[in-house]
């Protein structure tokens, strides 16, 4: 670029010339690396025949421009190629961004879609869900005169239901009417639940076996007989008690020694400390056998008056020409249904009721351990105490278990209609 001065000419200047000489020249070298350096930063986008092809490995991190040249050379500048590095990061990161939001939409979409699948024919967990959701809002409502009914029946007493509810608050305040309502909740959403799913399938089983054994086709139209409903809610509340027992026994334990146990985990570990693993099956035998008349009688009665008063209501809709399909009873005639139904089951069941508490307490918190087996203490019961002692608590048991009963079967009622159920 610059002719070499000959020895003659560079004799003739002066001192003062050539240091003038000298700054110009390394200002100007200066500004030409600068300018490079600049120009590397915004390097056009096509390459061009001035620009150097680098090998790859000369590239750190294989970073390269779309003309191939690269953005950080090794052991080179990196001033010149950093705000397109952290542009190329920044993308780089918000793509990864964009994936990981768009993977959990996409699986989001796929967990609910399933859902939905699942929940479309997944009667019996409707069934299930609907008994369990019953059994909480009825127990809950009547919790005050379940602890009252309870109370009497292992201690006894002639106090009228008034006098027992006003001394209990006196005492306790308002939580005391509904000491053990957690332990019951906890025993009575599975109890119900199990309840009704398992009646609904045997009910499912009887019409199948009544169909195969008459040799009738599928789709035919088959009623269950009152004594048939009284079968499959018998057994249907066997198995519900069986499953959750322990918990009726925790429940009872609450509610008579409140101040003992703090909490649920506690009656437990109480219970099993006194007595032993036993003492969570104490009284099993009469509560299984109390279940079968108890749960067959009541949905016995309250789907045979269903299904009889919802035929009358057919009749007479057909005899005004009404094209009506709905024969949904009013609330209040469930209701009635309902507390029907629960008093002929609580009435029938009730001495086996008393006997099931009283083995429940014996040993545990001083209690002495008086009765062998389930026929024993009723022996001894009626033989020590008269045979209406079988009957105590009958009055605050029924008066908890008529309204009880009742928002049980319309709660029901209405979370079948929100499932989308239907019954046999």
């Amino acid at each position: 670029m610059f002719l070499r001065p000959n020895l003659t000419t560079s004799r003739r200047i002066s001192m003062k010339q050539k240091i003038s000489l000298s700054v110009a020249l390394v200002f100007f070298i200066t500004l030409t690396k600068s300018v490079g350096s600049d120009a590397g930063a915004i390097a056009p986008n096509r390459p061009t025949k001035f620009a150097p092809k680098e090998s790859p490995s000369s590239c750190l991190a294989n970073l390269k421009r779309p003309n191939g040249q690269c953005m950080i050379s090794r052991g080179g500048s990196t001033a010149s190629a950093a705000p397109e590095a952290i542009l190329s990061s920044s993308a780089s990161e918000s793509l990864k961004m964009v994936g990981v939001v768009g993977s959990w939409f996409a699986f989001r979409n796929s967990v609910v879609t399933a859902t939905r699948e699942f929940w479309r024919e997944a009667d019996r967990t409707k069934f299930l869900l609907a008994g369990a959701v019953a059994g909480i809002v009825s127990r809950t409502a009547v919790s005050p005169l379940e602890v009252i009914a309870t109370a009497q029946m292992v201690r006894g007493g002639n106090k009228n239901i008034m006098g027992e509810l006003v001394e209990l608050f006196r005492v306790e305040g308002l939580k005391g009417f509904f000491k053990g309502n957690g332990a019951n909740c906890l025993k009575v959403a599975p109890t119900r639940g199990v309840q009704f799913l398992a009646f609904e399938s045997f009910k499912l089983r009887l019409v199948a076996y009544k169909k195969s054994k008459m040799g009738l086709p599928d789709d035919a139209d088959i009623t269950l007989n009152p004594a048939e409903r009284l079968i499959a809610g018998g057994f249907a509340g066997m198995i519900a008690s069986s499953m959750v027992y322990p918990i009726e026994v925790v429940k009872t334990m609450l509610t008579m020694y409140p101040g003992k146990y703090n909490g649920i985990n506690a009656a437990f570990r109480g219970v099993i400390n006194e007595v032993g693993p036993k003492g969570l099956y104490a009284g099993l035998t009469p509560t299984l056998i109390a279940m079968f008349p108890y749960v067959g009688m009541e949905f016995m009665i309250y789907e045979t008056s269903k299904i009889a008063i919802e035929a009358v209501i057919k009749r007479r809709m057909e005899a005004k020409d009404d094209d009506s399909t709905d024969y949904t009873l009013p609330i209040v005639v469930t209701l009635g249904l309902g507390a029907i139904a629960g008093a002929a089951a609580q009435t029938s069941a009730h001495p086996l009721d008393v006997v099931r508490k009283r083995l429940q307490i014996q040993g545990i918190n001083g209690n002495p351990v008086l009765y062998k087996n389930t026929f024993d203490c009723i022996g001894g019961i009626v033989s020590k105490e008269g045979a209406g002692t079988l009957y105590k608590g009958l009055r605050p048991a029924c008066v908890a278990t008529i309204p009880g009963t009742g928002i049980a079967y319309i709660t029901y009622e209405f979370m079948k209609v929100a499932f989308g159920l239907s019954s046999l």
